[in-house]
């Protein structure tokens, strides 16, 4: 009997990678939700993102900054897009927690238009969702 194991590694591989795409970082600042809302909103705009949508209601920011740096061999890829939720909420002991989420997707030209593909979270993402949390998550 012949064995496998590069399908065994592939199948570990697929298994250990699954759910670790986005990066979620979640900070405690000393500020109301309003005011830390308000701080992530100035910070990403001095990172380059652009605001997409804003819940003042719920407290919740998506924005994204388009990477063209990237190059791929495929002619159907586009770029990188890399995405970040924000989310400031009131804590039942009075503290404000503040949970920021990077994701990067890969935009792809296919038949039905623009897709996008979630891939791990790129280095310009996680860089900028720490320095968000830096910059509006200490107290």
């Amino acid at each position: 009997m012949r064995s496998h194991p590069i399908l065994g590694a592939l199948v570990l591989l697929g298994a250990c990678g699954a759910g670790s795409f986005p990066i979620a970082l979640t900070a405690s600042p000393s500020s109301s939700p309003p005011e830390a809302i308000a701080c992530v909103r100035a910070k990403l705009d001095t990172l380059g993102y652009a605001t997409t949508s804003f819940d003042q209601t719920d407290l919740r920011l998506t924005s994204r900054k388009i990477d063209n740096g990237v190059q791929r061999a495929d002619p159907r890829y586009r770029r990188n897009i890399d995405r970040l939720e924000v989310q400031a909420t009131p804590g039942s002991d009075g503290k404000t927690t503040l949970t920021v989420t990077g994701h990067s997707f890969a935009e792809y030209e296919t038949q039905r238009g623009p897709t996008e593909v979630e891939e791990q979270a790129s280095s310009g993402a996680r860089e900028s969702a720490q320095a968000v949390v830096d910059a509006c998550g200490h107290p």
